[in-house]
């Protein structure tokens, strides 16, 4: 990371900036930050990010129980506590909750928003994620859908698909926001891109030119860096208060108050620059240190990180204090947006039950040994076929497993407590229950002092697995439809 001459710092050639804040880190996350920011007319954007690759699973489980779900629930409490308080203050609201299901999100929000009397927002839905529908026809084609993990063809998966959505770049962003849209709901636009749609739009930078059918010259070098700048940006307000003091080594031992941690605000300039602040109201710090943490987070070549839209390279960026929680961003060089484009497939793969002991001293390491090895002899006699079994220890390898070494034994002796977690893989539910019910009698027949987490194990905890792959940009057609509310 370079130092850069604050001489040049403020706004380039007097060009108009704009505001954008990470509102929200992950689905479920707090919207107390987003709230006063809207309050205090902090951001002209508010780019709430829900989802993961982990989160598509979670509403898939809603959608399986309930065709009408699938999206970001939480936007539901949103629509009464923060878009009312946005909008009232001219902030506009972009974000990808809208998930499996970005129709049903809208018409509840619009329901919402109705009941409160707020009327004529208008609402975007962002579809054409979902391939679902052409997955067939995408094999009859010739694409083998080939695992980017293990090389395997679809074809030979023997699990029932549940979903099938590809990583969508920012075009659809701009154009619903060139179409008026106050919010902006959307299904798996890439997370960075919900940003780089903002900027696009606002600075009416040039985009790969075909990404909305027009062939014209191709982007010179300095249209590349500045949409990789877009994305830098947006990779930084993706995760909320992480880059603003929250889950920081870079600032432990947090010296400030994340109790009422201020989430990310960058005032960025149309040469792709940026300056990331927060609230003076809240908690939190943004410094040099939050910011570069944050920027290598989930990065796997500095160098090439691939989006959609653009190819980032990190390698040469420059980040500097400027002020107190003020800092100052640039330097970010893009490279050609790659060829094809990331089709997250999820599976059926079956059931996962698990369950918590607990043991305290004296002998707590001995205890949690001998009931692991009672539980293994207990479920070889049961006449159903366990998938998969895992046993670990918390407070020494609960979150390595075996690649945590133990301690010497001299300290297991003298362990104060120590956790026990069983957790089993299995094809359908009555296997679940059955090895469960099994060992409920250890709670007396098993090594003493033993505790268990109330209800005995959750036997119907769906197992969805994730098929990552890659496909030609052509299978792909997004479409924007407004509706107001």
């Amino acid at each position: 990371m370079n130092i850069i001459n604050s001489s040049h710092l403020g706004r380039p050639g007097g060009a108009s900036s704009i505001k954008i804040a990470g509102a929200q880190g992950f689905y479920g996350d707090s919207p107390k930050a987003a709230i006063q920011i809207a309050k205090e007319k902090g951001a002209d954007y508010l780019v709430i990010d829900s989802l993961a690759e982990l989160t598509l699973s979670i509403l898939q489980k809603d959608k399986l129980k309930d065709e009408s779900l699938g999206y970001a629930r939480d936007i539901e409490f949103m629509a009464t506590s923060l878009f009312p308080i946005a909008f009232k203050n001219g902030i506009k609201i972009v974000t990808n909750s809208g998930g499996l299901n970005p129709e049903a999100a809208a018409k509840k929000v619009a329901a919402i928003l109705e009941k409160q009397g707020i009327k004529g927002i208008k609402i975007a839905v962002i579809t054409g994620d979902n391939l679902m529908p052409k997955l067939q026809e995408m094999q009859k084609a010739g694409l083998v859908l080939e695992n980017i993990d293990n090389g395997l063809p679809l074809s030979g998966s023997a699990f029932e698909i549940t979903h099938a959505n590809v990583y969508t770049g920012a075009s659809t962003i701009s154009e619903a926001l060139d179409k008026g849209a106050d919010l902006i709901l959307a299904g798996r636009v890439a997370d960075p891109c919900l940003t780089l749609g903002i900027l696009i739009h606002h600075f009416k930078w040039r985009l790969s030119p075909s990404a909305f059918g027009d062939e014209s010259s191709a982007l010179s070098q300095n249209d590349w860096n500045k949409l990789a700048s877009g994305i830098a940006v947006g990779h930084l307000l993706e995760c909320g208060g992480q880059a603003s003091g929250g889950n920081s080594y870079a600032e432990w031992p947090m010296d400030y108050s994340i109790s009422n941690l201020g989430y990310p605000i960058a005032e960025v300039f149309e040469d792709g620059t940026a300056v990331f602040s927060k609230l003076e109201s809240q908690g939190g710090k943004v410094s040099r240190n939050t910011i570069r943490e944050q920027l290598i987070y989930e990065i796997h070549d500095p160098a090439n990180y691939i989006t959609p839209d653009v190819i980032v390279d990190f390698t040469s960026v420059k980040i500097e204090d400027i002020g107190v929680n003020k800092v100052h961003f640039s330097g970010i060089k893009g490279k050609p947006r790659p060829e094809k484009l990331k089709l997250s497939i999820g599976q059926m793969e079956g059931y996962m039950s698990d369950q918590f002991f607990f043991f305290s001293w004296p002998y707590a390491y001995e205890k949690a040994e001998r009931l692991i090895k009672t539980v293994k002899e207990i479920w070889v006699t049961l006449p159903v076929k366990i998938e998969r079994s895992e046993f670990s220890l918390v407070g020494i390898n609960g979150i390595h497993g075996s690649a945590a070494p133990l301690p010497p034994k001299e300290i297991l002796d003298e362990m104060n407590e120590i956790g026990v977690r069983i957790a089993i893989k299995h094809n359908d539910l009555r296997t679940g229950k059955l090895a469960m019910q099994s060992i409920i009698c250890l709670g007396l027949n098993g090594p003493p002092g033993l505790i268990g987490i109330p209800g005995w194990g959750k036997t119907d905890r769906v197992m969805l697995s994730l098929w990552p792959t890659l496909i030609p940009r052509e299978w792909v057609k997004e479409k924007v439809e407004i509706i107001e509310s």
